[in-house]
């Protein structure tokens, strides 16, 4: 087992150093967007280096403005989703398996396949 953490930084650049991706608004997997912020913002954050040349710190203070506000959308969706992946409640978790009980009785087996397998 293992868990699955969300850390909400409150700034992700210090001085010289950025954190970028999922070190910085870490959506984690029940979100997803991941591999998309993780591009997005560091594209944004060398057009702010550009348009900023020679004041990093005003730079930085531009992309986390620009960027900040579509992964606090994206990490509040993960916490909001998170139960629907893994449930807490093992009477959710049973009734989440339930398709997949059912799928593998043979009456239903035969009527899916002869539903949606044509052939």
């Amino acid at each position: 087992f293992d868990t699955i953490s969300q850390v909400v930084a409150p700034a992700w650049s210090k001085g010289r150093v950025v954190l970028l991706g999922d070190a910085a608004w870490c959506v984690t997997l029940f979100a997803g967007y991941g591999s998309s912020l993780a591009v997005g913002g560091a594209d944004r954050l060398g057009t702010e280096l550009a348009a900023h040349p020679g004041d990093i710190p005003t730079a930085l203070a531009a992309w986390e403005a620009a960027i900040r506000p579509e992964a606090e959308r994206k990490q509040k969706l993960g916490r909001r989703v998170k139960g629907v992946y893994a449930p807490a409640n093992p009477l959710v978790l049973w009734l989440s398996l339930l398709p997949l009980r059912l799928a593998s009785l043979p009456p239903v087996r035969r009527y899916m396949t002869r539903r949606f397998i044509k052939g």
